[in-house]
């Protein structure tokens, strides 16, 4: 399989799990591998491009203020990751040290990976 249908592959799953709203990956940002960001239909969807043991990746964060913010990678075997997304901002009563640190955690990674 060559490059550009590994990255079709990933730009597939991504219009299908964004299909209610509409929301495709510019396909030049992809094809140049580049990061990004869009602001579409109430939410706001980060991505970057990677590989790993698997192949190419695309992980993408995104947030919406109507639901749970979603982080995942598309592989371009069609295969989907869940990763560490915040949780939401009801703290759990009695839970509020462990809801803190774990955001904070996944702050600071989100961070890095520059979301």
């Amino acid at each position: 399989m060559d490059s550009a249908d590994e990255l079709s592959i990933i730009r597939s799953r991504f219009a299908r799990y964004f299909a209610h709203w509409g929301i495709e990956l510019p396909e030049r940002a992809v094809a140049e591998r580049k990061r990004g960001e869009l602001l579409q239909a109430g939410w706001s969807v980060r991505w970057l491009l990677g590989s790993d043991d698997k192949g190419e990746y695309l992980d993408f964060y995104a947030r919406h203020r109507m639901t749970n913010d979603r982080h995942l990678r598309l592989h371009e075997n069609g295969e989907v990751t869940g990763l560490e997304a915040l949780w939401d901002p009801l703290v759990p009563v009695g839970k509020e040290a462990e809801y803190y640190a774990r955001n904070r955690r996944v702050g600071r990674m989100l961070k890095a990976k520059g979301f």
